[in-house]
């Protein structure tokens, strides 16, 4: 098979280069390239490209393959790849004059393409399936926080009152974006580069789609050049993957800082906390620290994918068929930990109701809907309603007040004087509701507001689209299993 050349390849080129791919993915891709064989081998019988026994000696051949598996192969660097170890088991089992023809019509160019779309395929759909349990999770989490009241934050300081649920739903939200972004490069990725060649297709009569059908291809990358020169579905799928851990990463910023003693909004099971070798008080929240962290390997893998393709030839070659897709099982390995941990942190989240509804009582959020008070019941505009409120919220500094709740319908007279030349005389229940943190949360019901009522409706809605991304998900797996199921009959037939 190196006819061509006079050596053998050097060490170096085995080392870094053949036995990498051959000895750790071997395992991974042998079924997904028996399935290839098996197809491939069907389509040129059912062409007549290959007589019906010599093909059913070929698949017969293979399932003995594939029944021992990729273990009782002796793989040899010598041969460069997987598949020429798999041809020379199968020409020393049937003959090499047999085995030398299920190549016909076909380059390992495509046929390596066609692995590499396959076992992204079951990666994204695995992934897919993990975002969609912990959307799940996460709207399960706010459904039973609708009225556990919080400090909403903007520029990490107290902006509103809102509630966990609301927050919750908020990363819900942008976690169902993620998941359609996994889903969504299925489009492009779940296309069959098969038939291709090397790069001009072949001059046998081949027919593409009947072997796409067979392993569950949704079409064919029907242009041959673009078909083995192009990886770019790899960095849509870790694109996709680098968002869904940004989003986690953003999430597990706010449990980070409310877990600490200063804040105190939330406990963890004991489940998901570390200790300490030396302070026998600390439970550290050590996966959410990693979580934090993790979207950086998804960022690296995306970088390094996208760097690897710029500049390459717009053909097949080593720097997009190899180097570009390098990274992509850390990258998978990376997204499943993310939502296998972030699923477990949810899960052992305890928020503190109390601490959080007096906490937004005494950090001065409700100043806001004081000032939209101002408005409805004094006719102020929300300019000098603001003006007056910014006024108030100094002087109650000034005076170092506990908080919201200790203003006085006379301070808040007081200073209205100052900014408006007289006083507004709110009541003593328009201003107790005014500062009441509930009432304000009450009070925003608009479509993605925080009142119990807009969070529920949100939380169903975002629930209808989780069915959906489901109900996708599983159609496109049933397609999947059909295939197999299909390809495993004909080859049978055929064998037979």
């Amino acid at each position: 098979m190196r006819e061509r050349l006079k050596s053998a390849p050097a060490e170096e080129i085995v080392a870094y280069m053949i036995a990498p791919r051959l000895f750790d993915e071997a395992k991974t891709i042998f079924p997904i390239m028996s399935r290839i064989n098996q197809a491939h081998t069907v389509m040129l019988v059912e062409q007549d490209i290959l007589p019906a026994d010599v093909g059913g000696r070929i698949l017969g051949g293979l399932a003995k393959l594939a029944e021992a598996g990729v273990e009782a192969l002796a793989l040899d660097p010598g041969k460069e790849d997987l598949y020429f170890n798999v041809e020379a088991a199968l020409s020393a089992a049937i003959g090499a004059d047999i085995g030398g023809r299920m190549h016909t019509g076909r380059s390992r160019n495509d046929l390596y393409a066609t692995v590499q779309r396959m076992k992204v395929r079951d990666v994204a759909c695995d992934m897919a399936g993990r975002a969609l349990v912990l959307q799940g999770r996460l709207l399960d989490a706010a459904a039973g926080n609708l009225d556990t009241v919080m400090t909403g934050y903007t520029h990490m300081q107290p902006g509103q009152p809102i509630t966990v649920g609301h927050y919750l739903s908020g990363v819900a939200q942008a976690l169902q974006r993620d998941s359609w972004r996994i889903l969504d490069a299925y489009r492009s990725l779940n296309l069959s580069p098969l038939g291709a060649g090397g790069l001009a297709t072949t001059g046998f009569p081949i027919d593409r789609f009947r072997t796409a059908a067979l392993l569950g291809f949704d079409g064919i990358v029907e242009n041959s050049l673009d078909a083995v020169g192009s990886r770019d579905y790899v960095s849509d799928l870790i694109y996709a993957f680098a968002t869904a851990a940004i989003t986690v990463s953003r999430l597990c910023h706010d449990l980070h800082v409310w877990y600490t003693f200063e804040f105190g909004f939330l406990d963890i099971d004991d489940a998901i906390a570390g200790t300490s070798s030396i302070m026998p008080q600390k439970k550290n929240p050590s996966p959410i620290e990693h979580l934090k962290a993790k979207a950086a390997h998804q960022i690296g893998a995306l970088v390094s994918s996208l760097s690897a393709q710029k500049t390459a030839p717009f053909t097949h070659g080593r720097e997009v068929g190899n180097e570009s897709v390098a990274l992509f099982k850390e990258a998978a390995a990376q997204m499943e930990a993310t939502l296998a941990l972030a699923d477990a942190v949810v899960r052992g989240l305890r928020f503190r109701a109390e601490t959080l509804l007096d906490d937004a009582r005494r950090n001065y959020c409700t100043l806001t809907e004081l000032a939209d008070t101002m408005v409805r019941h004094r006719g102020l505009s929300f300019r000098t309603a603001h003006e007056v409120v910014g006024a108030l919220a100094r002087e109650a500094a000034d005076r170092r007040l506990a908080g919201s709740h200790a203003i006085t319908a006379e301070l808040v007279d007081e200073v209205a004087v100052q900014v408006t030349g007289k006083p507004l005389a709110l009541t003593a229940a328009e201003l107790k509701a005014a500062l009441d943190p509930a009432f304000n949360v009450q009070q925003r019901r608009v479509p993605g507001g925080p009142a119990p009522a807009a969070v529920a409706a949100a939380v169903e809605r975002l629930r209808g689209g989780l069915a959906e991304q489901r109900a996708l998900l599983d159609r496109r797996l049933a397609a999947l299993a059909a295939a197999d199921a299909e390809l495993a009959a004909a080859a049978a037939r055929l064998a037979a």
